[in-house]
């Protein structure tokens, strides 16, 4: 059971849980029963106010997230897009823009596995990864980079996959 699941169904799992508690109360303890009760609802309660507050701050992360990773993108677009129109590195600091592009593409990655990136915006950056990865230099350059493992187990692999899923 991920997150995911908790945050789309603690509306039912919450009363669920406290009647099967009510009701096992009800049959197995004598006495002091009214306490118990009070108990699992308040703890049923409490439990529905936690999977809300960390719905809202995942939610907020994941806006953060979804903001920088997008503004860094913005900032690199226009002179990936020149390179990979042209099929080739012309400026200072071609190298740097695919490198530092790989690298938001490793984050984004990493912010995937982890649950803090949605499985849709996931499948349209490796779409957009793809893109890229499909044109001479980048394909050069990410054979060569891929080796290092240091895009956090990024590979071409797995932005096959997330562009399918």
């Amino acid at each position: 059971m991920n997150r995911q699941f908790i945050f789309r169904n603690y509306w039912w799992m919450a009363p669920f849980g406290a009647a099967l508690g009510i009701v096992s109360i009800a049959i197995w303890v004598p006495g002091q029963r009214v306490s118990l009760i009070g108990s699992i609802l308040a703890a049923a309660l409490a439990f529905c106010y936690f999977a809300q507050q960390q719905k809202l701050a995942e939610m907020s992360l994941f806006k953060e997230l979804f903001t920088e990773f997008n503004e860094r993108y913005d900032n690199l677009d226009e002179c990936l897009r020149r390179i990979a129109i042209s099929g080739k590195m012309s400026g200072e600091g071609d190298d740097k823009a695919i490198i530092a592009y790989f690298n938001l593409c490793g984050e984004e990655y990493l912010f995937f596995l982890e649950g803090y990136i949605h499985r849709d915006v996931w499948r349209a950056w490796c779409a957009g990864m793809l893109w890229y990865i499909e044109r001479e230099p980048f394909r050069v350059m990410w054979n060569e980079e891929e080796s290092t493992n240091s895009y956090y187990g990024l590979s071409l692999n797995a932005i096959r996959r997330g562009a399918d899923c």
